[in-house]
């Protein structure tokens, strides 16, 4: 009675906000006057962590929007955003928008032709850049870029010569000299909005391949941060100012933006940043988040390298399994009939005696290390941006881990169905959030309409036509299915399943998926459309199989071997074929593929497959910045080994 009473008090909260607040400003101002002396953000500076509270977060903002309206920079007009997450994004995001301006973000690992698109459609006057480095890619290229005037480096020591490029300093030089002119100007700006003005345009990938921008108003992103937070509540948990979220998707995405960095500065929480990505594990260690937003990729690589560490020798193996076969146990007594997990409750209250002393046993001697290990304090660890595999939903859920499921687009102002921690269903999401409203079309698609859900696409009527229906619902182009409870499942996107000439439906995430957790392979792009079969382009797990080669004394060419630094790990993306062709690592390709293969129906099987002697990469392009692999992109550039799959 007593969460029920909490809940209904924090739900007339958030409406009363919703009703109240209106713009990004108005929100930001909110927290500040609120929670002004406790901690906004935590970064590393200078070697040595450092924590800003709100009223200093709000100085800087006030000092960088003062200095764009020193620029010139008038209400409505676009400013492109291209840095690293990072507080210096915060201050700049924040301060575009108190000067009335729209932020548009630039994913900073964008080719130069995509950021030309970017700038060019959005005809922005003014780029903020994280670091030198991408600021002399943008001044490369700025003369195919005409409506942009200024590059502002948010660096605080950057000093040029350019006119064109300004520092992080002269910038906020230049705003405290308006402000001692004229206290009021960046208040007068942003109290000049309202929520129907727009606030930021975030491009993603059209149908003809071509970028598109997805246009927020103000009411759409702070409707959409306050829908989020309501359903949090009526799942079990409220965020607050207690709650610290940990940083690292790229804040150039709405998901990490929205319903982690925003959601956080709304309830005056503090948010920290991880140093660099090859820091992650210390980092975590000293931020202690309570909240965390991760891509299935990432989830699934925590898993292995954590099982991996347990099962390296014969005693950890075993300790492992029959930690894991305990929590097997375990999550059955807590699933309820519908399937639901509260992860709420105490595991051992669903116990007998022996199992709640086992799985105490198991608890502590393996499952909290992976708990102490991301920092020992997380409460809302979220996994989107792409399907979560359930079986490693299942595997987290086994550990006590409380990993939530969530689904969103850019459109939607991010998620729209994400998991109740007090009623987790492995394989699923959740009902629809409050304000928004979902069916599916004749041919499953799921069309949505509500809160935060944008109207058009910034320029663009041929896209905006092709995204809604005549009734005003938005195609998702996602696959879905309804439960019962109204919880909803992804199947895949509409535009990845595949028509085998047989007729046949199949969806390839859920193929794909089943090789999730597998140690010996790590990307599978599956293929077979319009054709006889099910195809699979098969990247495997080169480190694990390189060190199993190297155990086991076989020889291995160096030089043909290249590494890059992915998500903060050195890992080996590239082999010679002597690893690929190794009979040892064909027959583990071969047992991992058959493996899968005996739990799908015989026209979803794998008939034939290919090896392939490198890794799919953000900088091949066969990667968006999120993990998730552009199945298009690759089959182009794999074409000649697709066409002697069919040969």
């Amino acid at each position: 009675m007593k969460n029920k009473k909490r809940e209904g008090w924090v739900l007339d909260m958030l409406d009363q906000f919703l009703d109240e607040v209106h713009t990004m400003p108005r929100m930001f101002y909110n927290t500040v006057e609120t929670f002004g002396d406790r901690p906004a953000m935590k970064f590393k500076q200078d070697g040595a962590y450092t924590t800003l509270t709100y009223r200093d977060f709000a100085d800087i903002v006030e000092e960088m929007g003062a200095g764009l309206l020193s620029l010139g920079l008038q209400k409505g007009v676009p400013v492109c955003l291209m840095a690293a997450t990072s507080a210096p994004w915060g201050w700049a995001d924040f301060a575009i928008q108190v000067a009335g301006g729209i932020t548009v973000t630039i994913y900073p690992t964008l080719s130069a032709e995509e950021t030309i698109f970017i700038v060019k459609h959005s005809e922005a006057r003014y780029l903020m850049a994280g670091d030198a480095s991408i600021a002399q890619r943008a001044l490369s290229v700025i003369d195919k870029m005409p409506s942009l005037e200024k590059i502002i480096v948010l660096q605080r020591d950057y000093e040029s010569k350019d006119s064109r490029v300004i520092g992080l300093q002269e910038l906020r030089s230049s705003g405290r000299r308006l402000l001692k002119e004229n206290p009021d100007a960046v208040k007068e700006v942003w109290q000049s909005l309202t929520g129907d003005d727009p606030s930021g345009i975030i491009y993603t990938s059209g149908t003809t391949g071509e970028l598109k921008g997805s246009l927020l108003s103000h009411r759409d992103m702070i409707g959409s941060l306050t829908r989020s937070l309501k359903h949090m509540a009526i799942g079990g948990y409220s965020a607050s100012f207690e709650d610290v979220a940990f940083s690292l998707l790229p804040l150039a995405h709405i998901w990490e933006r929205n319903n982690s960095y925003l959601a956080m500065i709304a309830v005056g929480a503090c948010i920290g940043f991880a140093e660099k990505p090859t820091t992650l594990l210390q980092d975590i260690q000293e931020i202690k988040p309570t909240w965390v937003l991760l891509v299935p990729r990432l989830w699934d690589r925590i898993y292995n390298a954590f099982r991996g560490a347990f099962t390296s020798n014969e005693d950890g193996k075993k300790l492992f399994d029959w930690a894991m076969k305990i929590g097997d146990e375990v999550l059955q007594r807590r699933t309820g009939d519908n399937g639901a997990v509260d992860l709420t409750a105490a595991p051992e209250q669903f116990l007998d005696e022996k199992l709640a002393d086992e799985f105490l046993k198991a608890n502590e001697m393996v499952f909290k290390q992976l708990y102490n290990m991301l920092g020992g304090r997380l409460k809302i660890p979220y996994s989107g941006g792409a399907l979560l595999p359930p079986d490693l939903h299942r595997s987290y859920l086994i550990m006590n881990f409380p990993l939530l499921n969530g689904w969103g687009l850019t459109e939607t102002a991010a998620g729209i169905a994400h998991g109740y921690p007090n009623a987790t269903k492995i394989g699923w999401l959740s009902p629809m959030v409050p304000g928004v409203e979902a069916k599916l079309d004749e041919d499953g698609e799921i069309l949505v309409r509500g809160i935060g859900v944008i109207r058009k696409y910034h320029k663009n009527p041929e896209e905006t036509a092709l995204a809604f229906t005549a009734d005003g619902w938005f195609r998702t182009g996602d696959i879905g299915e309804f439960d019962e409870d109204k919880y909803l499942r992804i199947v895949d996107r509409k535009k990845y399943i595949i028509v085998l000439d047989t007729g046949k439906n199949v969806a390839p995430a859920r193929i794909e998926s089943k090789f999730t957790g597998s140690l010996f392979i790590e990307q599978v792009v599956i293929i077979g459309n319009n054709r006889k079969f099910i195809g699979a382009l098969i990247v495997p797990a080169f480190d694990y199989l390189l060190y199993l080669l190297k155990e086991k004394g076989f020889e291995v060419d160096e030089s043909a071997l290249e590494y890059a630094n992915i998500n903060g790990m050195e890992t080996c993306v590239k082999v010679g074929p002597e690893v690929i062709y190794h009979p040892m690592v064909k027959e583990l390709i071969e047992a991992e593929v058959e493996r899968v293969n005996s739990h799908l129906e015989d026209y979803e099987k794998i008939k034939r497959y290919v090896i392939l002697p490198r890794k799919f990469t953000e900088a091949s392009g066969e990667m968006t910045p999120t993990l998730k692999i552009k199945n298009r992109i690759v089959v182009e550039n794999f074409a000649k080994e697709v066409a002697e799959l069919y040969q």
